[in-house]
């Protein structure tokens, strides 16, 4: 790889990742797609693109670095060698569309690195290699740069992403020791240990955790801590305690019928579809879409089976092979997955489902760097609703704010 491509989200002056940029420069040519007026006092090789020069790079050889979200319509369908996303704690949230785009990017990207630690949770339960990086601890920063120096040089960072959660186990468990007892910093500790897959040590302060958050009188409680003790016991393989601890905090009328539908798949011998539930109830997608995977598999064929005396939810295989598909296209939608809901979807049969897949389509194929044919596919769907309208505007406006970062204007 020998061209790094920097989308930054401010101007070099304020640019938090300069010291990793010279890092990774080294030996290559480093282009930011930014004005020359933005770029005021950063070195003197460091050189400037347009977005409309973009097209003339040899992507298969190059390393992309975004640091913004409106960035992804840009970055689509270039399929760079390296994509990383660096992601400021304070670019982190914002309206729906903006959100989209920030799921969709760190779905394509290679590595996330963020330096804030509930984004960093959240995008570990929705795909691996994610990195944190937030100047407390040393050690984990510099793992956190030793992964950005492999995924640019096409090495694999599964191994270091693991070390990094050990680290920081490691790190937390000698700070809380000086730190006055809470419930939240508990409550991370027992989801470094649930990351690492040691349901014990997760169980133990996760319910440390509960009990302090009662102590000190806290907000919902229930539903903040105890509830993810559903998942941990599940992690642990004890699948009973497990829906009984969700059905404990359930509290709506969808979570108290989600939990029945997971007592009765368990009870008919659907123990993966049951886990499936139960980890998407706890929003986490990348343990559930990896079951939900294995059940489609279970019943790729369709099947004329005698209905089930056992389960009056779900009564044959094509009935379970359905659920899963429905389950795991949500679980890859909220993963910001068009293209993967896409692949999953059947021919549509009315109205609503046509609508569905044209939306689906026009997402997908902006994220290919197929801007027409997303247009095309949205504006279809527009026969039938304002909703794709509302997907163009996002697109739209996506792309003016990238124009905008480019150009300097960077409020």
């Amino acid at each position: 790889m020998d061209t790094v491509v920097v989308f930054p989200h401010c101007a070099w002056e304020t640019f938090p990742y300069g010291s990793l940029i010279e890092r990774l420069g080294r030996g290559r040519s480093v282009l930011f797609v930014a004005s020359a007026e933005a770029m005021a006092g950063a070195p003197r090789q460091y050189g400037t693109i347009t977005l409309e020069a973009l097209n003339g790079l040899p992507w298969e050889r190059a390393v992309a670095i975004v640091t913004h979200p409106s960035w992804v319509y840009e970055i689509a369908g270039r399929k760079p060698a390296a994509l990383l996303v660096l992601l400021p704690a304070e670019l982190e949230n914002g309206e729906r569309d903006y959100l989209d785009c920030r799921d969709e990017l760190c779905a394509l990207a290679t590595a996330v690195v963020t330096s804030s630690e509930p984004f960093y949770f959240e995008q570990w339960f929705r795909r691996g290699r994610v990195f944190l990086q937030d100047g407390l601890d040393t050690a984990s920063d510099l793992l956190a740069d030793a992964a950005a120096a492999d995924a640019a040089a096409g090495k694999q960072v599964d191994a270091l992403a693991a070390l990094q959660l050990r680290r920081r186990v490691d790190f937390r468990e000698e700070q809380l020791k000086a730190l006055r007892p809470s419930a939240m910093q508990f409550f991370f500790q027992a989801v470094y240990y649930y990351l690492l897959g040691e349901g014990e040590n997760a169980e133990r302060w996760a319910l440390d955790a509960f009990h302090l958050a009662i102590l000190g009188a806290e907000e919902a409680p229930v539903a903040t801590y105890y509830r993810f003790l559903s998942a941990i016991r599940l992690l642990q393989g004890r699948a009973d305690d497990a829906i009984a601890t969700y059905g404990i905090a359930a509290v709506t009328e969808e979570e108290r019928a989600a939990c029945k539908e997971m007592a009765v798949l368990q009870a008919a011998g659907e123990s993966q579809l049951a886990a499936a539930l139960l980890y998407r109830a706890n929003d986490d997608f990348r343990q559930a879409a990896a079951l939900l995977n294995r059940v489609l598999e279970r019943y790729s064929a369709p099947q004329d089976a005698e209905p089930s005396a056992t389960s009056p939810v779900l009564d044959t295989a094509g009935a379970l092979r359905e659920r899963a598909r429905s389950l795991l296209l949500d679980v890859q939608e909220r993963s910001g997955r068009p293209g993967a809901v896409l692949a999953l979807l059947p021919s549509p049969r009315n109205v609503k489902e046509r609508l569905r897949r044209n939306l689906l389509e026009g997402r997908a194929f902006a994220l290919e760097g197929r801007l027409h044919d997303a247009v095309c596919a949205l504006l279809q769907a527009a026969m039938t609703g304002l909703e794709p309208l509302h997907a163009i505007a996002g697109i739209a406006s996506a792309r003016a704010k990238a124009k905008k970062l480019e150009e300097g204007e960077l409020t």
